[in-house]
């Protein structure tokens, strides 16, 4: 009976234990922004790796949505130039919302991404 019990106990405390380990943070909400790196901010390290995952399946070099190709350095600057792509990812209202589907960049790549234009579109 007392054996009984204490497997009981120990399971219960096991299920309480896994349950809570299972809580995911976002370190943006956890440190803020000061984990966020914006200097020497290019275009290969920091800016592709945002557009890859967030715009190029939509906005590829093949039969782009909506005629906006953002597949490579030389398309993203000129969609960061014409002052659209900043507004969508901004979701600022001065452009369509984007990525679609209720995405939206973090603080910290919004940030760099003003880094990188304030810095001269760096490749």
């Amino acid at each position: 009976m007392v054996v009984k019990m204490i497997k009981q106990l120990f399971w219960g405390i096991a299920i309480v234990f896994g349950i809570s380990a299972c809580y995911y943070d976002k370190g943006e909400e956890l440190y803020g922004k000061s984990q966020c790196v914006t200097t020497n901010i290019t275009y290969t390290k920091d800016i592709s790796v945002s557009v890859n995952q967030s715009c190029v399946g939509c906005h590829g070099a093949t039969a782009p949505s909506a005629g906006i190709s953002l597949h490579d350095y030389t398309s993203v600057v000129e969609n960061v130039k014409n002052g659209k792509f900043v507004g969508s990812v901004k979701q600022d209202g001065t452009a369509s919302n984007m990525p679609k589907g209720g995405g939206k960049w973090s603080t910290c790549n919004i940030s760099k991404l003003d880094a990188w234009i304030q810095g001269g579109y760096k490749q």
